[in-house]
């Protein structure tokens, strides 16, 4: 019989409020999808687990935390331990998409050095579009993270970018191997 190895890694999501964090992580890891916006205040919870291998589980902590202003003296002890940061903005809002680099900002004086990525959602307004999917790539490529468009509505790309992340943070804890950027 096997040794099953399991690792618990802690991963937060960061964006303005609005953008559709919980819907994505709540889309992730229950397949559902809300369409009522309910405000997260200081932040959400949730556990997913992966298979990496037949050897390896690990289990996502997700920490979805409040992404309005007023909050944000909360947020400073959510990012404590976290291994990775998703950064979400909304393809419909140009706003939430120039905030992007005051979150890592952010994030960054509590978790410096950790995998980034950066997740354009509400990939299903398409045709609401104002943050084009060659500005994000761009800005990926700046704040060295990898890019994905999702819609926490559909699911679509959903499960590659928790994947993919799993993945890496497996190969850079596990494996010691360094975290490439966009793809």
């Amino acid at each position: 019989m096997k040794n099953i190895r399991e690792y618990v890694f802690k991963v937060t999501v960061l964006g303005d409020g609005g953008v559709g964090k919980t819907s994505m992580v709540l889309q992730f890891t229950e397949n559902k999808f809300k369409a009522n916006y309910i405000m997260t205040i200081g932040s959400n919870f949730a556990i997913k687990l992966i298979k990496y291998d037949d050897e390896t589980i690990c289990r996502l902590q997700i920490w979805d935390l409040a992404g309005q202003s007023s909050f944000a003296f909360v947020r400073p002890g959510f990012y404590q331990g976290s291994f990775a940061n998703i950064y979400v903005y909304d393809i419909t809002d140009r706003k939430s998409f120039n905030a992007i680099e005051d979150w890592v900002n952010e994030a960054e004086q509590y978790v410096p050095n950790v995998p980034r990525v950066l997740v354009g959602n509400k990939l299903d307004l398409t045709e609401e579009r104002v943050v084009s999917r060659s500005e994000g790539s761009t800005l990926a490529e700046k704040l060295g993270a990898r890019f994905y468009e999702t819609s926490a509505k559909t699911g679509e790309n959903l499960e590659q970018i928790f994947k993919d992340l799993n993945d890496k943070l497996v190969e850079i804890h596990v494996k010691k191997v360094s975290f490439g950027v966009s793809h």
